[in-house]
């Protein structure tokens, strides 16, 4: 069994709650927060030195506010790094995201091989709306297109 390895980065921002969209990780930090990540996301991260870096692994915490300040003598409080959950979330909704474009695509690409009258019929199929038949293919075509960005590519 092999051991994902991480690395804590510690949020340094100001953005509460900073949302990681430019990695497509959704992970989110509050100001202050250390998560440990994948080495390549933590890579990713680190290269913004303005409001991420490197942090012990010791420290990661999940809270948006971290506990009151322990009594002499006491640790601090640690809670579990849910991490790992909200990175295979974040892949699930990609992936799934990335099924229904490439199903977007594919309706797209059988459009433009059907004529006039394929158009009508799949569109009366489809999404139960007659197209007029004096319409040139081009502009049948484009209506079609516009139907599928507006109504999805299987209603």
């Amino acid at each position: 069994m092999t051991v994902a390895q991480t690395q804590a980065v510690t949020y340094t921002g100001n953005d509460t709650p900073f949302i990681d969209r430019i990695y497509r990780s959704r992970l989110t930090f509050d100001p202050g927060q250390t998560r440990a990540v994948p080495l390549a996301l933590a890579a990713r991260f680190l290269r913004h030195s303005d409001i991420f870096r490197a942090a012990d692994a010791e420290g990661v915490t999940t809270a948006a506010a971290v506990p009151e300040a322990p009594e002499a003598g006491q640790a601090p409080a640690q809670l579990p790094d849910d991490t790992a959950a909200l990175l295979e979330a974040a892949q699930k909704a990609e992936e799934e995201r990335r099924l229904q474009e490439e199903a977007r695509f594919n309706v797209l690409q059988q459009i433009e091989k059907m004529d006039k009258q394929a158009l009508r019929d799949w569109t009366k199929q489809t999404y139960k709306l007659d197209l007029p038949g004096n319409l040139g293919l081009d502009k049948m075509r484009e209506r079609v297109r516009g139907m599928v960005d507006q109504y999805g590519s299987a209603p």
